[in-house]
């Protein structure tokens, strides 16, 4: 059996794809793979903020059009890039193990590498608005920054001196950063209360073509239960939710045996104003558990609104 993987061309994107090529290979060892290289439009603008390119599934559409247009049999995502609604005729049917799903604040040398001792004025790098709309919250008195470009081009900017701190996933870091001391930078995990990860952080995500039955029952046996579970509840949210990359919210669902708790937030893109809700539920029906965690976060969301008018 020969499979044709799309994805991005990044090391991060390549060490991915590498991690669901294993993960595919412990159910079909005999498989064979040929890789496929996407160069986005998310890689070629570098110089705007992902919101101000205008253009949803930024990372995603194009990495997948090689399915549609059958030049590639599956594709490989961080799943966090996926919005909630892909194209017509594909599906998310394989779920890497989780790795860890947090935000963390990552700084060199001997500077504080906790978010509440950073110096007043501290420039911090992100690209996100569910990051900086969060991090304003906790933290008014921040410079915060937009960086673009790869894990690797972010530490080199935080190394340069660019900026004081960056805040990045930590599952792309560890994924990719195999010496973080000899680099000389350090990094702290930032609770999932303070800034609620975007939904699918840490899973890589399969997507595959509908109608190949086969490949998507291969890619579900190779896939992790628990982070199956986790993503169908996140995915849930998000498409209740109403909102992409681009929309101040977080989600995570964490599944403990028989049960799921479900951790969501919202704030406004000043952080002037902060939902966090938390929810329980059965890990039968995970995207239950989803969908009424963004009903409750919009419902708190409106009556906080209504208080402030």
């Amino acid at each position: 059996m020969r499979i044709r993987i799309a994805t991005r061309g990044s090391r991060l994107s390549l060490i991915q794809t590498e991690i669901v090529m294993n993960m595919i290979r412990r159910v079909e060892p005999e498989v064979q793979f040929d890789i496929i290289v996407v160069r986005t439009t998310g890689d070629v603008i570098q110089d705007k903020p992902l919101y101000a390119i205008g253009v949803k599934g930024i990372f995603e559409k194009e990495v997948n059009l090689a399915l549609l247009m059958n030049k590639a049999d599956i594709a490989v995502h961080s799943l966090k890039d996926l919005p909630s609604e892909i194209s017509p005729g594909l599906i998310v049917a394989g779920f890497s193990h989780r790795d860890p799903p947090y935000d963390v604040l990552v700084v060199k040398g001997d500077y504080p590498s906790d978010l509440t001792a950073l110096p007043s004025g501290a420039r911090v790098g992100t690209s996100s608005v569910r990051r900086r709309a969060f991090l304003l919250n906790v933290r008014r008195d921040l410079s915060i920054s937009v960086i673009r470009g790869n894990v690797d081009t972010r530490i080199n900017k935080l190394i340069k001196g660019d900026y004081d701190a960056i805040v990045i996933a930590e599952a792309g870091l560890t994924r990719l950063m195999n010496n973080i001391d000899q680099l000389n930078i350090k990094y702290t995990r930032i609770s999932l209360d303070l800034l609620p990860p975007a939904p699918g952080q840490g899973i890589i995500a399969v997507v595959a073509r509908e109608k190949d039955t086969d490949l998507i029952d291969l890619l579900n046996r190779a896939s992790d239960p628990k982070a199956r579970a986790e993503a169908l509840a996140e995915r849930a949210f998000l498409r209740a939710i109403g909102g992409g990359c681009h929309v101040p919210v977080g989600g995570i669902a964490i599944y403990e045996r028989d049960s799921m708790e479900f951790i969501a937030g919202m704030a406004d893109l000043n952080g002037e104003r902060k939902i966090i809700v938390k929810l329980s539920g059965s890990s039968a029906n995970p995207e239950e558990l989803g969908i009424n965690a963004a009903r409750e976060l919009l419902r708190r969301w409106s009556g906080s609104e209504a208080a402030g008018s």
